[in-house]
């Protein structure tokens, strides 16, 4: 079963559910993706509910994190939504699977409690981000006292932007985690789990900042490079948080850091999706393949043929986001075409209303040029709005 959820569904997935005449959910949020009536196999929820509950490890996919919900809400006790929750809830996961990484430190605080903190008990640097979170949101890296009260001056405001754009089991205002910085590249893995537990990976994707206080999602690249270098080892960690919680049939998106001696710690895991936004559509265009095509019918790529015929160039999804904390009511137009001047070989432009998302646009690329991924990310896009 497919749940499409708000905010965003892609043209693929929807093009890909209706040729695979796949099963969605019934829900008032496929009203969202345009589709005409009649062309999706819908499941209603008392039949889901119904069938669910009978299943062990099912196999489903959303391209929103809302959907956790529906099964919290609609099946709590099952399994499969204690599983949803371990890898959603960073605070539980951090909890659940500390054996496996003892030298990690992390502590939960409510939301009122973040300025009671003594500022002695903080060991810095340290990073701060809502106990369940989505695109970099509320996430800060603090590194001395000074950042510490300009970030509890900013999460005040964060939050409540966030509020307004997400739900609380999206995104948690109220709950935060302060955990390790942990120095190091980030990745981040498309994979699912299959039904003996085995992970397969489907793509991977290095997130390259601007700096040291750069949070943002502004650009995620992959390469046959990145895929060789990194798909053993990941594989493996991904087969280790399987096994001790009996994980099958589950997609994921996960993203960890890869420290100088080479120890992989986890960042977040965010079960039943891939890449947020779609995002993870870019598989098509880097290594010819339909990644939800590959999950349902539980396809595994052959990546010795794939990457040996790869483009030795990088790709890429870029995000051209709304600036923290802007009216957006007050947003006239943004310059697309200018903006989109700055990118070489633009693949795909999915544009996005920024009235009722924190996005204009998503752009997928491909470049030879590593200049370019850093000119990417000094752009700014409050430099291509008019406002009204």
């Amino acid at each position: 079963m497919i749940i499409i959820e708000k905010p965003y569904v892609s043209e693929l997935l929807i093009d890909t559910i209706v040729q695979n005449d796949w099963t969605v959910l019934d829900n008032d949020a496929l009203e969202i993706a345009n589709i005409e009536d009649g062309v999706l196999k819908k499941f209603d929820e008392e039949s889901a509910k119904a069938y669910y509950s009978r299943i062990e490890h099912p196999l489903v996919y959303s391209n929103s994190e809302n959907a956790i919900r529906w099964f919290t809400a609609n099946l709590p006790e099952s399994n499969f939504s204690k599983t949803l929750t371990i890898f959603k809830d960073k605070s539980i996961f951090r909890d659940t699977f500390k054996d496996l990484f003892p030298n990690f430190r992390y502590q939960e605080v409510k939301f009122e409690d973040l300025s009671k903190i003594p500022l002695e008990s903080l060991q810095f640097p340290f990073v701060i981000k809502p106990a369940a979170g989505f695109m970099g949101f509320g996430v800060h890296i603090v590194y001395d006292d000074k950042d510490w009260r300009t970030t509890l001056s900013a999460l005040e405001g964060e939050m409540q932007y966030a509020k307004k754009l997400f739900e609380e089991n999206v995104i948690s205002s109220t709950r935060f985690l302060i955990e390790s910085y942990i120095q190091g590249d980030e990745f981040a893995i498309d994979a699912y789990y299959d039904k003996d537990g085995h992970p397969v990976i489907l793509n991977i994707f290095q997130h390259p900042y601007l700096d040291s206080k750069d949070t943002r999602n502004r650009i995620y690249i992959t390469s046959a490079g990145i895929m060789m270098k990194y798909m053993a080892k990941f594989a493996f960690l991904l087969k280790q948080i399987g096994d001790k919680i009996d994980v099958k049939n589950l997609a994921l998106h996960m993203e960890v850091r890869v420290t100088d001696d080479e120890e992989i710690l986890p960042i977040e895991v965010n079960p039943m999706r891939f890449s947020g936004w779609c995002t993870t559509d870019v598989a098509k265009y880097a290594w010819g393949i339909n990644v939800y095509e590959y999950l349902l019918n539980q396809q595994k790529p052959d990546w010795n043929e794939i990457l040996s015929k790869a483009n030795k160039g990088v790709y890429y999804f870029s995000m051209a986001e709304v600036p923290e904390g802007m009216d957006r009511s007050k947003i006239k137009s943004f310059n697309y075409e200018k903006f989109l001047a700055n990118y070489s070989n633009v693949l795909e432009v999915r544009r996005i209303n920024p009235r009722n998302n924190p996005l204009f646009a998503i752009i997928f690329g491909q470049t030879n040029d590593k200049e370019e991924i850093k000119q990417i990310l000094q752009l700014k896009t409050k430099d291509y709005i008019t406002f009204s």
